[in-house]
């Protein structure tokens, strides 16, 4: 890609679509909306949306009445943090918006970020995807002056393959030093908690892969992202308060199991991995599941073999999916290395 942005200016107003999801999340819903619907909009539209995943909680009638600003989707159904973003953006691209802004219910957002984001990402239009470092949730402070343990753990890996915690040597997908936007950090994703994308990307690589469900997909955007020819990185200036941020904030049956399966399915559909070299890996995280050393955390041994059996079933039924992905992905790439000037 070539640099061919200009900083915005008066006359020309991007529009961002903000898109929270929640599920019975009532409880975070005010600082969370509250500080989207406070952004300064100096030289951009703003809608806030909010996309309720089948709450029961009174979530969607609460909002409606305290926030008639916001735009709210009700799904009938829970369809996942993929699913139900999809949804959000999806009507997001409908509408014409240059950029979304994935923001979790867990956060609150300062003034600035969002025109922050937009104008780095109007002046340097190689980025398809930015974020947010992530600070300490404080339902009592707006200060932004500790990081949160997602934070701790992206500046210590910095610009390493997305697995380089795991010990096996593999190239960084991070963007050569020419043509990067000053103070940006291409870490291997952006949290999906915080995640402003834009939407001519989202045309080429497509959204999230609901297959997932929960858990990788926005991981496996940013490298889409990446194979169509587009940069990802997160921005050291700007920040957001997330109460998150250490992985699944409950080491539930639920996250356990999502977190084995998706990991697998994430590694098998990348198609920079060497057959061999994934091999191993996959071999080196099956022995330390089935003993109850999760990604999440531990648990007995009995309880580990159950759950990854539970996971490695439904690895099993994927499998055709799997392999649709990977062409899919080689023909991402190859389109994105043909149009890398952009």
């Amino acid at each position: 890609m070539t640099r061919t942005g200009e900083k915005m200016d008066a006359e020309r107003r991007p529009k961002v679509v903000t898109i929270t999801v929640g599920t019975n999340e009532l409880r975070w819903l005010d600082r969370c909306l509250g500080s989207l619907l406070d952004s300064d909009t100096t030289g951009i539209d703003l809608e806030v949306c909010y996309v309720d995943n089948d709450s029961a909680d009174g979530s969607v009638e609460h909002v409606r009445a305290k926030y008639p600003r916001a735009t709210v989707i009700r799904n009938d159904r829970n369809l996942g943090f993929a699913g139900a973003n999809n949804v959000g953006m999806r009507r997001a691209l409908e509408s014409g918006a240059d950029y979304v802004f994935l923001v979790n219910p867990d956060t609150w957002t300062p003034p600035g970020l969002v025109r922050g984001l937009t104008e780095v990402a109007e002046e340097w239009p190689e980025y398809g995807i930015l974020g947010p470092l992530q600070y300490r949730y404080d339902p009592e402070s707006t200060a932004l002056d500790e990081f949160n343990d997602w934070t701790h753990t992206v500046l210590w890996l910095g610009e390493q393959h997305a697995f380089a915690g795991d010990g096996i040597a593999h190239p960084s997908t991070a963007g050569p030093a020419e043509g990067r936007a000053p103070r940006t950090l291409e870490h291997a994703y952006v949290q999906g908690s915080a995640l402003f994308a834009r939407t001519a990307m989202l045309r080429e690589t497509g959204l999230f892969d609901e297959v997932l469900h929960t858990y990788y997909e926005e991981t496996d955007l940013c490298r889409r992202a990446r194979w169509a020819g587009w940069r990802v990185a997160l921005h050291l200036d700007l920040g957001i308060q997330h109460r998150g941020g250490g992985g699944a904030a409950v080491p539930s049956e639920y996250s356990r199991v999502h977190m084995r399966r998706n990991r697998y399915y994430y590694l098998l559909t990348d198609i920079d991995w060497h057959p061999a070299k994934a091999a191993r890996l996959a071999g080196r995280w099956l022995v330390a599941d089935l003993r109850g050393h999760s990604v999440v955390g531990r648990v007995p041994a009995a309880t580990g073999a159950r759950e990854t059996a539970e996971a490695l079933r439904w690895l099993i039924g994927r499998v055709p999916t799997m392999r649709s992905r990977r062409r899919s992905h080689r023909v991402l790439r190859a389109r994105g290395t043909k149009g890398a000037s952009r």
